[in-house]
C-alpha cells in the first residue's frame, strides 16, 4: 500500500510576491530555490529538510473572508525555531502583526503582509 513518506511544501496567496518575498527573507532569512515558470509570479523558498514556502502571485478567493485577528485560530502552517525572543524584536520593528500564544507556548503567532498566518514555536 502506498503510504505519505514526509511533508514537502506549504503555499500561500499573495497580492505581490515581491514584497511578500523580502517580508520572509528579512524576518526568517529563508534561502531562493529555483522555481519553474508556471505562468504566474512567485517564489519558492528554503525551509530546511526538503521543505518549502511557496509564494504564489494570485488572485485571493478568501479575500472577502472575515479572518481571525489571533492567527493560531485561523488557517496557519507553523516553523519551529530555535528560540522566538529574536523574532519578537524583528516583528516589532518591522511592526508586523503578532500575538503571542494563547496556551503559554513559547510561539508566536504572525500575520503577513496578505493577513496569511503563521507560527514560530520554539523547541
Amino acid at each position: 500500500m502506498a503510504k505519505v513518506i514526509g511533508f514537502d511544501h506549504v503555499s500561500i496567496i499573495v497580492k505581490d510576491a515581491e514584497k511578500s518575498l523580502k517580508f520572509y527573507q528579512d524576518l526568517l532569512g529563508l534561502k531562493l530555490l529555483d522555481r519553474p515558470n508556471l505562468g504566474f509570479p512567485g517564489y519558492w523558498l528554503d525551509l530546511l529538510a526538503g521543505q518549502s514556502l511557496h509564494i504564489m502571485e494570485l488572485s485571493n478567493p478568501n479575500e472577502n473572508t472575515l479572518r481571525p485577528e489571533h492567527g493560531g485560530r485561523d488557517y496557519h502552517f507553523a516553523l519551529r525555531v530555535d528560540s522566538i525572543d529574536e523574532y519578537i524584536e524583528v516583528l516589532e520593528n518591522q511592526k508586523a502583526i503578532f500575538t503571542k500564544s494563547k496556551s503559554g507556548r513559547k510561539a508566536l503567532f504572525i500575520k503577513d503582509l496578505d493577513n496569511n498566518a503563521f507560527e514560530l514555536f520554539a523547541v
